[in-house]
């Protein structure tokens, strides 16, 4: 399948497939996630590592899935604007990426039924019908069908919006993917220790936010999705004290503390 614009989401970046290239089998599509993806918009272009990774990562690193973690699903009844569910769709869905990372069959179920019911209130039942939830009902117990099936939702979805202009529902569902997936990252360290492989990795998110800000503000905003720009703005700001750190020192317990809590706030605010 050919795309016209590639856009990160958490779960579409699980299969080399998803930007053209051809299988090579299932073991190394999971080991050799893609590392980045490209928005594009008009004629610049924002390289997004992809946050898929953290998920993989964390399951590599024999963190605990954490079910408490995620986004309550019986919280879908409270978003009532487009922007709130639009961001709460990225949320979702990059709890569903979760899911299918750590192999929890049940739960990717119910998490693609609430995107299914998001998806048909934004108006995008592309990748969400009853034929696709068959589907997933059939291969419960098949993880790499569920990648591939969960995967080509997302670009469905994706393929839709960028066909018809709806940025202004790309980019929240863009910004609540990329905080939940730091969100659950932040909650697998238990002890803070700047060795930790996880710690590293979260560092390296300041690169994705710098990119995913300069998209973010090539379009136009609504009051309520630029709120949460401004949130991730003072989130990059605590992130950019770490290039001030010794070369020695990559980031301070302090320092991750600050981002943590930047990170925590920003998420509760999204799904309350």
């Amino acid at each position: 399948m050919k795309h016209k614009y590639l856009i990160w989401f958490p779960v579409a970046v699980l299969l080399s497939a998803c930007s053209g290239e051809g299988s090579k089998g299932n073991q190394e599509q999971t080991d050799s996630v893609v590392s980045e993806e490209v928005i594009k918009s008009e004629n610049t272009k924002y390289k997004l590592p992809s946050p898929v990774e953290l998920y993989l990562l964390l399951r590599e690193a024999k963190a605990q899935f954490n079910l408490d973690a995620m986004n309550n699903v019986d919280k879908v009844a409270n978003y009532l604007t487009s922007t709130q569910k639009a961001i709460n769709f990225g949320i979702y869905a990059s709890d569903l990426a979760y899911c299918t990372v750590f192999e929890k069959q049940q739960e990717t179920h119910t998490f693609f039924k609430i995107l299914k019911i998001l998806a048909t209130q934004l108006g995008v039942t592309e990748g969400y019908d009853n034929a696709i939830v068959s589907r997933i009902d059939k291969n419960l117990y098949n993880s790499d069908s569920l990648y591939q099936i969960t995967s080509d939702s997302y670009w469905e979805v994706c393929n839709y919006l960028e066909e018809n202009g709806k940025a202004n529902v790309l980019a929240p569902i863009l910004m609540g993917g990329w905080v939940e997936s730091v969100y659950l990252s932040i909650n697998s360290v238990d002890k803070f220790d700047a060795n930790n492989e996880i710690v590293m990795r979260i560092t390296e998110q300041r690169y994705l936010l710098e990119n995913l800000l300069d998209y973010l503000k090539t379009l136009h905003k609504d009051p309520e999705t630029e709120k949460y720009i401004k949130m991730l703005v003072e989130l990059q700001s605590s992130f950019d004290k770490l290039y001030d750190n010794p070369d020695n020192i990559l980031i301070t317990r302090d320092q991750y503390k600050e981002i943590s809590q930047k990170v925590k706030a920003i998420r509760s605010e999204m799904v309350k």
